[in-house]
């Protein structure tokens, strides 16, 4: 690992003296999303980025993320010999399964890992071989590697964390998050069956392939950072059905057609529900709002009206990870280990 320290006298002229080397790996909305603004942060230096659809290689990733610049690296199918470069943020895909190779292949290269893979968020018990592996490679090669975003990663776990710490006790925590698929990319509109009949979404989600992906994984962060000792956790997926023509983004919503998710995952201890998550994402769904309530001592509640803004919320929380990746011990880390991400630079 290596980064371009400069020289004293030019690192108190110029923060980009002694910025940190990124590399950009995956190139869709929210890949773009954290691009734009790395591009923004002058503690941070774009040194290369990665993407196999072959309409962006050999393109200026300044000219992709609208950002247009001279010294914006060209866009690569397969990840180059990078020098100066310390992290890469990587915004690839859900599955942790799909993208392990993708993840290793960037520890190999010495470099420090912040994802938006979900299931990376919290892996240790549903996938914990992947974890084991993932774990073992970035010690070995002294980088930290993080899962996180908005949700999971902040607003459903980290989020609920910081708040219980004005709690002596917590017994039980709910969270409900209200967001419109409308105002967010079409692969989230997709994900979530906008558009679809009642019965072919019933289908696909049977078959796994829609719906959320982080709830399972943020009650089992909340569970291991607040004591509350699981015995079980179960997910359901229901449909939101349009009650009046929705415009989407490709074309609308009849009525009685998926309009979006009704999803909520509880984590039991013997009988009893001590976590659960409920997330509406639909269409045309509102107000959004982000609601945190915990029963305790004291109880405590806390509402975000409006909510947090889904795509903007993931790459600030990606790119706000990024000192506190740098200074983590190495390994496979969650965000409940990490210190509070903050938009500012890291530490002299």
């Amino acid at each position: 690992m290596e980064t371009d320290t400069g020289t004293a006298a030019s690192s108190e002229a110029d923060p980009r003296a002694r910025s940190v080397g990124v590399v950009h790996y995956g190139l869709g909305p929210i890949g773009r999303a954290v691009a734009a603004l790395v591009a923004d942060r002058p503690w941070l230096r774009p040194v290369a980025a990665v993407d196999t659809r072959e309409e962006l290689q050999g393109r200026s990733l300044g000219d992709v993320i609208g950002r247009p610049s001279p010294a914006a690296p060209s866009i690569s199918g397969d990840l180059p010999r990078v020098e100066g470069a310390a992290v890469a943020l990587h915004c690839t895909g859900s599955s942790l399964e799909e993208v392990t190779p993708q993840l290793l292949e960037l520890i190999g290269a010495g470099l420090h890992v912040v994802s938006t893979t979900e299931e990376l968020s919290y892996p240790w018990l549903a996938h914990t071989q992947l974890a084991e592996r993932i774990d073992a490679a970035a010690a070995a090669r002294g980088v930290t590697v993080l899962g996180t975003g908005v949700n999971p990663g902040f607003a459903m776990d980290y989020l609920v964390i910081a708040l219980s710490a004005a709690a002596q006790r917590v017994d039980r925590v709910s969270v409900y998050r209200v967001q419109d698929a409308g105002t967010r990319r079409l692969p989230l509109q997709r994900k979530v069956g906008a558009g679809m009949e009642r019965g072919a979404f019933e289908a696909e989600v049977a078959a796994g392939r829609l719906g959320h992906v982080g709830l399972v994984e943020s009650v089992h962060a909340l569970g291991a950072a607040l004591g509350l000792s699981l015995t079980e956790v179960t997910e359901s997926v229901e449909p939101i059905l349009a009650r009046v023509a929705t415009p989407m983004s490709e074309g609308a919503i009849a009525p009685g057609q998926v309009a979006g998710i009704h999803q909520r995952a509880q984590g039991r201890a013997g009988e009893e529900v001590v976590i659960e998550l409920t997330l509406d994402i639909a269409v045309g769904i509102g107000p959004a709002s982000d609601r945190v309530l915990l029963r305790g001592v004291p109880d405590l509640e806390l509402e975000i009206p409006g909510g947090l803004p889904g795509d903007l919320a993931t790459a600030a929380v990606v790119v706000n990870s990024v000192p506190r990746v740098l200074a983590a011990s190495p390994g496979l880390r969650v965000m409940s280990e990490l210190p509070p991400p903050t938009p500012g630079p890291p530490p002299p």
